[in-house]
């Protein structure tokens, strides 16, 4: 699997939370694509069918990352670009309020809080902790009759818990709101069921986890609210059927979210990239992501000079953990130089650690030596 992941050989990489290594297999699909852009019209009747078979393709593969079919999948720009769509697509009005966490990534905080202030609608904070506790009552205690909209993280970029996504969802449907989802840390990492949470959408970028190119994300929604999350940004891509005066039949599936011409090069690289892990198998992929991610902890927890920071037990990739009385950036920038890349995090966090189903022994192994030295100075 390491040799399918050049990068691997360069250096000890651990921040797949911020990009994952890319495959040859990707490299090779895209620079394929840009043979074939060079070689012939990019707009034929050949090429156009091409392209949507690519694009029919990739939706089924992001559907089998949390396990539905194509149809309930809208290709994005990013994780960030996909929430927008349901932020906005919401329509908020003066007096409504969203629920979310106090842990939350600006992908998803700052499209919310910019539609809450057009809209005269108002933020409610949960102060999740580590994000490793029940939510259902927690979300409980601060929405209300006006809530539209909870929105969280699936695994938080900070501490690496694995939300109660479900608990929440809960807690929303119990006043008619709907659950969305930041699939960012999760996607590719652990495993992914909506329907089973009972939430309404899930967004998740190909850059990470998902071992794709950057420039592209996906958003999953459920059938049920293709009604109620209203098209915000429409194009030629919106429907099948376009008319002189802007008018449009809508496409009846997750596409309708879709507005304009689609990257085709990234396109392939990340079709080639999913293709690969589903190859390999999704239980695979997360129980080594899992694995390889206890390993780390266990070996950090024995480290002179280093913390663990919590949750100590979250089942994601992410590792989060301090070196006392050391600064996050010097820390990163120290083990950067000798070839160990990790995630300095905004205060209060500390760093982060990335651990895949393709970190070994000897990647733990070089960052706990390389931290145990840095903490030593």
């Amino acid at each position: 699997m390491r040799a399918r992941l050049p990068a691997l050989e360069a250096e000890t990489y651990l921040n797949t939370g911020g990009a994952g290594p890319l495959p040859d297999r990707a490299a090779e699909a895209m620079r394929a694509m840009v043979d074939i852009q060079v070689a012939r019209g990019r707009m034929s009747e050949r090429a156009v069918e091409d392209g949507r078979a690519r694009q029919a393709a990739l939706r089924a593969m992001v559907g089998r990352v949390v396990g539905r079919p194509a149809a309930e999948i809208a290709i994005a720009q990013s994780s960030t670009h996909a929430m927008n769509v349901v932020i906005w697509g919401l329509g908020l009005r003066r007096g409504d309020n969203v629920v979310t966490t106090n842990m939350e990534h600006p992908g998803l905080a700052v499209p919310l809080a910019t539609a809450a202030a057009r809209a005269g609608a108002t933020v409610r904070m949960v102060d999740v902790g580590d994000g490793s506790g029940p939510l259902e009552e927690a979300v409980g205690r601060v929405i209300t009759t006006r809530t539209r909209l909870v929105a969280l993280s699936h695994v938080s970029w900070m501490t690496g818990a694995v939300l109660d996504v479900e608990g929440a969802a809960r807690a929303a449907s119990s006043v008619g709101a709907i659950t969305l989802v930041d699939g960012a840390q999760g996607a590719g990492a652990v495993p992914v069921t909506p329907v089973d949470w009972g939430i309404q959408a899930y967004a998740m970028p190909a850059q990470k986890w998902l071992l794709g190119p950057e420039g592209l994300g996906a958003l999953w929604i459920a059938p049920e609210m293709l009604d109620r999350i209203a098209v915000t940004t429409a194009g030629y891509e919106t429907g099948e059927d376009h008319g002189w005066d802007g008018s449009v039949a809508m496409h009846g599936d997750a596409r309708r979210y879709e507005a304009s011409t689609f990257p085709e090069i990234l396109l392939a690289g990340w079709t080639a990239s999913l293709e690969w892990l589903d190859g390999l198998g999704w239980s695979r992929v997360h129980e080594g992501t899992r694995e390889a991610a206890r390993a780390c902890r266990e070996a950090m927890a024995g480290t002179r000079g280093v913390r663990l920071d919590p949750p100590t037990d979250a089942d994601s990739g992410l590792v989060a953990f301090s070196v006392p009385g050391t600064a996050a950036e010097q820390v990163a920038a120290a083990l950067s130089a000798r070839g160990v890349v990790v995630r300095p995090l905004p205060p209060p966090g500390g760093l982060r650690a990335s651990c895949g189903f393709f970190t070994n022994a000897g990647d733990i192994e070089r960052l706990t030596e390389v931290l145990g030295d840095v903490a030593a100075c």
